[in-house]
């Protein structure tokens, strides 16, 4: 009876700290970024989009459109890009959109700027 009892003050005292721990940090919005790829596509996704350089009527910032597919689907291609360029790294990212290949150039500065759009014929 005595290892019942103790399992039953665990239980207890385990879920009483879980609904502590719940009260004090509630609902976190927990975003996993810790690889090269999520680290450089959630700082494009947080930062302000510098909207002089959305000439093209695909690159508004819908969730339709191109930069958003861009930002969210795409693969950031390392070898080609210039992350330590001064005074801006800039990065190519490589996605699909509408059965079309496409690659961007962004540039990482305060804000965020999209250099150049072109379908990817490689």
């Amino acid at each position: 009876m005595a290892f019942l009892r103790r399992l039953l003050f665990y239980a207890i005292g385990i879920g009483l700290g879980i609904l502590i721990v719940l009260a004090f940090f509630g609902d976190r919005d927990f975003d996993y970024a810790y690889g090269p790829q999520a680290r450089v596509k959630k700082n494009f996704r947080t930062k302000v989009v510098d909207s002089t350089t959305l000439v093209q009527p695909l690159l508004d910032l819908s969730k339709d459109s191109l930069y958003y597919r861009a930002v969210v689907d795409g693969r950031v291609a390392f070898g080609a890009s210039e992350p330590r360029k001064e005074p801006c790294g800039e990065y190519l990212v490589r996605f699909s959109h509408a059965s079309y290949a496409y690659k961007m150039v962004l540039q990482n500065c305060d804000t965020v700027k999209v250099l150049r759009l072109e379908k990817d014929i490689d």
